[in-house]
C-alpha cells in the first residue's frame, strides 16, 4: 500500500491537548488512486436521506408528564432544557445537503493516492518557506476560476451558526488513515476575530488546526510574522491534512481597512480554493455585505454553490409549526389551548426571529412559575418581552416599523446572555414545595410524536396525529420510538425509500 508523507510547517515544541477525538478511518471497499476508491471519500459517513437529517439535527427536551408533579422551583430546571430546542426546517435541510455536497465534491478532486499529491505537498512546503523569508508570491484574481464556495447571510438569531454546527457534528472531524500515514481534518469552523483583521483570521485557523491535531503550529508571538507567512502556513496545513471544508463565521467582523481591502481577503479565499480545491463557506449577518458585496465584474466570485439569505419568519406555516412545537413543551399544569391571540402576540414581540421566540417562551414559563401561575397568556408573554427583554426593544421597534432607514440603524441585532435572564427568574421562584395534583396529564406520548411529525414533515395537526395513531401499538413505550415508526410509515407510503420530495 502506498504511503502518504505528511509535510509539516514549523511548529514550536510544546503541544496543546487534543480537543477532538481522532477516529480510525474505515473503508467499505479497497482504496486506490481511482476516483471511486478515494480514501478521503470512503472514510466519510454514508449520504443521508431527509429522514436521517431530521433525526440528526432535531434537538428536543426530554419531557415526562410525571415532571408536572414537581414543585415550581424543580420544574424551572426542566424548563431550562428549552435552551437547546431545535427543530428542522426546510432551510435547515437545504443547508445540510449543500454542506454535504461541498465536502464530497471538494474531496472528489483530491485523492492522496494520486500521483500529484506528494508533489503538491512539496510545493506547499516551498511556498511556506518562501513566505517565511518574505518572498511570498501575490495571488492575482483569475476570471476563469470561479469560487467553489457559498455564503449564508441573515439576521442574528435565526440559527445560522447553530444549524451549521449541528450539521458539521454529523461528520467525524479528525480521521486517521493508519495505512497511509495520513491525518485527515474533515472540517474546521472559525470565527472572524473581533478586531476584524485578516492576520487574526489566519491565526484563528492555525489555532483551530492545533486544537484538533494537538499540535503547536500557531506562533507564540506574531510580532515579526507577516500575513503572507501565516497564510502560507494555513495553506500547507490544509493540504497536508486534506481539509475538507473551511467555515468562516461572523464575517461582518472583517475590517476592510485592516485587511488591506476586501480584494486581498477575497484573493486569499480564491487561493485556498484554486490551489487546494478547498470549499469555503461564509456565514455572517447583513452587515457582512460590506465585505462580501462585490461589483458587477466580480459577481462570478460568489461561487458555483450559490448563496442564501435567512430572514425572520413571516406569519405563516413555518412560524405556526414552530409555535405549536414549543407549546408542547410546557411544565405548567394547565397549559390550555394555543390561541390565535397568543400566536399574534408572539409574532408581534419577536418579529419572527427564532432565538427570540424560544428564549421568550422559556423565560415566560419561568415567570409563570415564579408567580404561581399554571397557564401562559398573551398578556404574560407581552409583559415578559417588554420587561425582561427591554434591551431588544429599539431594534424590534425598527423591524415593526418596516421603514428601511430605521432598520439600517440596527444591521445586526444586539447579542444578549439568556443565561443571565434565566438565573434572575430562577431566584424569583419560591423554594417551598407546593402540594398540588396536576389537573392535566400533560402532553401525551401520541401528542408529542404528532407534534414532531407535524414540524418535520409539514403535515396538518390532524394528519400528523392520524399517522402516529396508525402505527401505535402496545409495544410503544416512548414518544421517540413512536415518532420513528411514524416517520418510517410516512416514507413507506410515499414509496420513495426515505427521500421527501416536499423538502426539495
Amino acid at each position: 500500500m502506498p504511503t502518504t508523507t505528511t509535510t509539516s510547517v514549523d511548529a514550536v515544541p510544546a503541544h496543546p491537548p487534543h480537543t477532538v477525538r481522532a477516529l480510525m478511518a474505515k473503508y467499505d471497499k479497497p482504496i486506490g488512486p481511482q476516483p471511486e476508491n478515494n480514501p478521503l471519500l470512503l472514510a466519510l459517513p454514508a449520504i443521508k436521506s431527509d429522514r436521517d437529517w431530521i433525526w440528526q439535527l432535531t434537538t428536543l427536551p426530554d419531557y415526562d408528564p410525571e415532571q408536572l408533579q414537581d414543585p415550581p422551583y424543580v420544574r424551572a430546571y426542566h424548563v431550562v432544557a428549552l435552551k437547546d430546542f431545535f427543530v428542522v426546517s426546510e432551510r435547515s435541510l437545504k443547508l445540510a445537503r449543500k454542506i454535504d455536497l461541498m465536502i464530497r465534491s471538494g474531496y472528489a478532486k483530491r485523492n492522496p493516492l494520486g500521483g500529484d499529491h506528494f508533489r503538491e505537498l512539496q510545493r506547499a512546503y516551498s511556498m511556506a518557506q518562501a513566505a517565511k523569508a518574505g518572498k511570498a508570491q501575490k495571488i492575482v484574481y483569475s476570471a476563469t476560476s470561479p469560487f467553489f464556495t457559498s455564503s449564508l447571510i441573515g439576521v442574528s438569531g435565526m440559527g445560522k451558526s447553530t444549524t451549521m454546527e449541528a450539521i458539521l457534528a454529523s461528520y467525524p472531524q479528525y480521521l486517521i488513515h493508519e495505512t497511509l500515514g495520513l491525518h485527515q481534518v474533515v472540517w474546521l469552523k472559525v470565527d472572524c476575530p473581533k478586531d476584524g483583521s485578516v492576520k487574526e483570521l489566519a491565526l484563528n485557523i492555525l489555532r483551530a488546526f492545533d486544537a484538533v491535531l494537538g499540535t503547536s503550529h500557531t506562533p507564540r508571538t506574531t510580532k515579526n510574522v507577516t500575513v503572507d507567512d501565516l497564510m502560507a502556513r494555513v495553506m500547507q496545513l490544509a493540504r497536508a491534512h486534506c481539509l475538507g471544508l473551511l467555515v468562516v463565521d461572523e464575517l461582518q467582523n472583517v475590517s476592510v481597512r485592516k485587511s488591506g481591502g476586501r480584494e486581498e481577503l477575497l484573493n486569499w479565499f480564491q487561493e485556498l480554493i484554486n490551489e487546494l480545491k478547498l470549499p469555503v463557506f461564509i456565514l455572517g449577518t447583513f452587515k457582512a455585505r460590506d465585505v462580501w458585496q462585490l461589483d458587477v465584474r466580480h459577481t462570478r466570485r460568489v461561487g458555483v454553490m450559490g448563496s442564501a439569505t435567512w430572514t425572520p419568519l413571516a406569519r405563516g406555516p413555518e412560524f405556526d409549526l414552530l409555535i405549536e412545537q414549543l407549546w408542547s413543551y410546557q411544565w405548567l399544569r394547565e397549559p390550555g389551548e394555543l390561541t390565535e391571540e397568543f400566536r399574534a402576540v408572539v409574532y408581534e414581540e419577536t418579529q419572527g426571529i427564532v432565538a427570540f421566540i424560544v428564549d421568550m417562551f422559556l423565560v415566560c414559563q419561568l415567570h409563570a412559575l415564579g408567580h404561581g401561575k399554571e397557564t401562559l397568556t398573551a398578556k404574560m408573554f407581552r409583559d415578559v418581552a417588554r420587561k425582561d427583554f427591554e434591551f431588544l426593544q429599539p431594534p424590534l421597534c425598527a423591524l415593526r416599523s418596516g421603514q428601511p432607514l430605521r432598520m439600517q440603524k440596527f444591521p445586526d441585532l444586539g447579542s444578549y446572555d439568556v443565561d443571565e435572564l434565566i438565573q434572575h427568574r430562577h431566584m424569583l421562584i419560591p423554594q417551598e414545595a407546593v402540594s398540588m395534583t396536576p389537573d392535566s396529564p400533560g402532553v401525551s406520548m401520541v401528542g408529542r410524536a404528532a407534534a414532531k411529525i407535524q414540524s418535520a414533515l409539514g403535515l396538518s395537526g390532524g394528519d400528523a396525529k392520524a399517522l402516529v395513531e396508525s402505527v401505535l401499538t402496545a409495544d410503544h413505550k416512548s414518544h421517540r420510538k413512536l415518532t420513528e415508526d411514524a416517520l418510517a410509515e410516512y416514507f413507506k407510503r410515499r414509496g420513495d425509500g426515505g427521500s421527501d420530495a416536499s423538502f426539495a
